[in-house]
């Protein structure tokens, strides 16, 4: 077997299999919608971009939080990816190999992701109550003793460093497993195979940990007299379920442009929207858990979280969350025959990433917000950093081969087959 060569466009890598025809001649690299088919996401980001940095000058407290709730809907689906592939190489999984270098792109945004994440920094005396040194001064009018307890916590010196620890983790697993998927690609060492899993092994729990914290601090600590011990594990929920919809919409859209038509089967979309139900229900869950017990406690400064989210016009969206985040996926889902429906497959990928964006619009903005409200803002801050975090991950895709070539089960995943 040969190794791959470069060809004169440095965007391509063409590869010689061993069988270089069917399925196996898909391996080599295509562009995705040509060879700058990933300079249209990243202009449409660039343009909302612009516009939303308008609202920086005209209401810089509501672009704050529009920037925040898109800022983490990027993210969140960039942290479920990174604990797909940690699943996959754990669990030695066959299936999942054609679909891997999807998500393996995607953890590739971590340090964009980073330094998307500047106006946040920029932001937090507007978007976290804590960060106002009144509320812990004990000689201040406005001295707040349960914000002054957890100052050893909440605080802006800890805050940032705590988030340029979660980047570093996050960076140092997304350029590990993927620069060794690629080396794979060339060399066909399998021994890199044992390396992943080794690296998975710790990975995964390091990743849970920082993700319950950056849930915690991101969104949970706009609110810092509320708390909840399981929030972190909801936003696991989200962010899993929503890259499952991700790598759906993705491998679909490939195969619309001719790429992957052969590769990636009915079968693989049968088990990814598997998983998306799955951790619909597993959503729906937590969720309900967090409410119940809150519920059960009745204790005022938990259940105020609620009550700002029962009342003045958000009681509309929090059933609108349960009817199209759960109820309505549910029903369609269930069926085996909905997952084996390609187009419907689809379009319940997308709408359930529009319902992702929802959901954490729903958590972060009734702090601004006493009256439900949406913002011009709010959608184009979602399109801005969404396109250029878009932009990024197909550009990463057009470098490399669009599944793992010489992974050793990708044979077994090409024959994949449902029972």
């Amino acid at each position: 077997m040969s190794n791959p060569v470069r060809s004169s466009n440095p965007l391509v890598w063409l590869f010689d299999p061993l069988q270089p025809t069917g399925a196996q001649a898909e391996h080599a690299f295509r562009p995705v919608g040509g060879p700058m088919g990933w300079l249209i996401p990243l202009g449409i980001g660039v343009a909302a971009l612009a516009m939303t940095l308008v609202g920086w000058v005209t209401s810089p407290q509501q672009f704050y939080f529009s920037w925040l709730v898109a800022w983490v809907f990027s993210l969140s689906v960039t942290i479920g990816g990174l604990f797909f592939v940690l699943i996959q190489h754990l669990t030695r999984a066959r299936w999942s190999v054609v679909v891997r270098r999807i998500p393996e792109a995607l953890i590739w945004s971590f340090p964009l992701l980073a330094i998307l994440g500047i106006p946040v920094v920029f932001g937090m005396h507007d978007l976290y109550h804590w960060t106002h040194h009144e509320l812990i001064d004990p000689a201040s009018p406005e001295f707040d003793p349960v914000l002054a307890g957890k100052a050893a916590y909440l605080n802006v010196p800890f805050f940032l460093g705590r988030l340029v620890f979660y980047f570093l983790v996050w960076s140092y697993l997304a350029f590990r497993l993927y620069t060794l998927s690629v080396r794979q690609d060339v060399d066909g060492d399998p021994e890199i195979t044992v390396k992943l899993r080794r690296t998975s092994a710790w990975g995964i729990a390091v990743t849970a940990i920082t993700t319950a914290f950056a849930a915690f601090d991101l969104l949970m600590s706009l609110d810092p007299h509320w708390f909840s011990t399981i929030f972190g594990v909801y936003f696991f929920g989200g962010s899993f379920g929503a890259v499952m919809a991700f790598m759906i919409f993705t491998a679909r859209l490939f195969q619309r442009r001719g790429m992957l038509r052969q590769t990636i089967s009915t079968e693989h979309y049968q088990d990814l929207g598997k998983l998306m139900f799955g951790f619909v229900v597993f959503w729906a869950y937590i969720a309900f858990s967090q409410y119940m017990l809150i519920w059960y406690g009745n204790l005022p400064e938990e259940t105020v979280w609620y009550r700002h989210r029962l009342e003045h016009g958000w009681e509309y969206n929090s059933a609108a969350l349960l009817a199209l985040h759960f109820v309505f996926p549910f029903v369609v889902l269930i069926s085996r025959w909905a997952k084996r429906l390609l187009p419907l497959l689809t379009f319940m990928a997308v709408f359930m990433l529009v319902m992702h964006w929802f959901d954490l619009h729903w958590i972060a903005m009734p702090v601004l917000h006493e009256h439900a409200a949406f913002h011009l803002l709010d959608f184009s801050a979602l399109v801005g950093i969404g396109g250029v975090w878009l932009g990024l991950v197909y550009f990463r895709l057009s470098r490399h081969g669009l599944v793992p070539q010489r992974d050793p089960r990708l044979g077994m995943s090409l024959g994949f087959m449902n029972s």
